[in-house]
């Protein structure tokens, strides 16, 4: 028998998840996914609260989560700001990051409550004991700050799930699997010995967000516990699962963690429109079979990911292998409400691209030597 498993999200979490102006619809179309699966009978359900500003504020400064709800959202738990001039309110607001592509939009309240909120409900899941794995598609939120909003994330979710869940374990591993260097995250714990870091993800000259491109960054106590692993343009499964593989085992036997956290952003898909990476799902599904058989509680997170049916694709199959089920890419896409949406082929497939996978096999195996050489106690 599997270890039990539950899914946080609820109909207004979702909602919330939804009106983010970069996954507009996305958390609709994975959890429709999930559902025509028959995967919501495996897996318990759990509803997550909003998170109020004392659980926000244990991360991010009551100043930019004033700047953040000052909105005039007529929510309970909104901040009461003093009316200011519009020319000190958009300073205030580029001071904080709320510009460009993380510029306020209605609904933006909700979303980082919710995304917060449900991030460390399924932290809270792990610490109590409920399940063994828990998963929050809509959390992920990585490269946010302490006081400023980036790259689309308004709220670090995955710092606040991992600081509920050293209420109770004493190491924590994070590895990020999004095709963007998780910035925010590798920060808030720079200087810490009791959460290690490991973020793959594509690093080049001006590819946001500028970071990453060092193997190892960790300060202080917290030097070797901040692993970055970077790839070249076009990395396809082979290459990935290759460095994964050899890299995390490393990881492992060096930091021994007792709780394992995965954010699974998938824009390094072939389907996805940045068209950097060359993935199919397998490298996602390789890698949580992995993590999963290390028999430790887990949580799987989301993430990045712009192309809606490539995020539910995968998602979709993470989810059923946590529930100790796979689903062939070759599977047909039930009927659901969104099933032509999957046109042409109405599977689970990735199309990959005919493009050169810039990784050289010295390269990589230069990198997991690099690795092993600045983990703890491995020099």
């Amino acid at each position: 028998m599997g270890r039990k498993v539950a899914l946080v999200r609820s109909a207004q979490s979702i909602q919330a998840a939804d009106s983010l102006p970069s996954n507009v619809g996305r958390a609709s179309r994975v959890h429709a996914l999930i559902d025509a699966f028959g995967l919501n009978d495996k897996l318990d359900i759990i509803e997550p609260d909003p998170l109020d500003n004392d659980a926000l504020t244990l991360f991010h400064s009551e100043e930019y989560i004033d700047c953040l709800f000052a909105t005039g959202s007529d929510s309970e738990y909104s901040y009461s700001s003093n009316k200011s001039s519009e020319d000190d309110e958009k300073d205030r607001q580029q001071r904080f990051g709320l510009v460009h592509d993380c510029a306020l939009f209605e609904g933006v309240e909700e979303h980082v409550r919710y995304a917060a909120g449900g991030t460390v409900a399924a932290a809270n899941i792990l610490v109590d004991g409920q399940a063994q794995i828990a998963i929050h598609w809509e959390g992920g939120r990585h490269h946010s700050q302490r006081s400023k909003a980036a790259g689309f994330c308004y709220v670090n979710d995955v710092v606040l799930g991992i600081l509920a869940l050293q209420k109770h374990f004493s190491r924590v591993l994070y590895i990020d699997l999004d095709l963007h260097h998780g910035d925010g995250v590798q920060d808030a714990f720079l200087y810490s010995s009791r959460v290690m870091t490991l973020s793959l993800h594509h690093h080049d000259r001006g590819f946001y967000p500028n970071s990453g491109g060092e193997i190892s960054e960790g300060r202080g106590n917290g030097a070797g516990y901040s692993v970055n692993v970077p790839l070249q343009r076009g990395t396809n499964d082979s290459s990935f699962i290759h460095v994964f593989s050899a890299v995390a085992n490393k990881v492992l036997t060096a930091f021994d963690p007792e709780v394992i956290v995965v954010q699974c952003g998938c824009d390094g898909l072939a389907g996805d429109p940045h068209k950097i990476f060359n993935l199919k799902s397998n490298a996602f599904a390789h890698s949580i079979k992995t993590v999963l058989g290390w028999e430790r509680p887990a949580l799987l997170l989301g993430g990045g990911g712009y192309s809606l049916s490539e995020c539910a694709r995968c998602w979709t199959r993470l989810t059923a292998i946590a529930c100790s089920y796979d689903i062939a890419p070759e599977a047909d896409v039930p009927e659901h409400v969104f099933l032509n949406e999957y046109a042409p082929g109405f599977d689970m497939l990735t199309d990959v691209m005919l493009i050169e996978d810039s990784n050289t096999k010295e390269y990589l195996d230069s990198i997991v030597q690099a690795v092993q050489v600045a983990l703890p106690n491995q020099s």
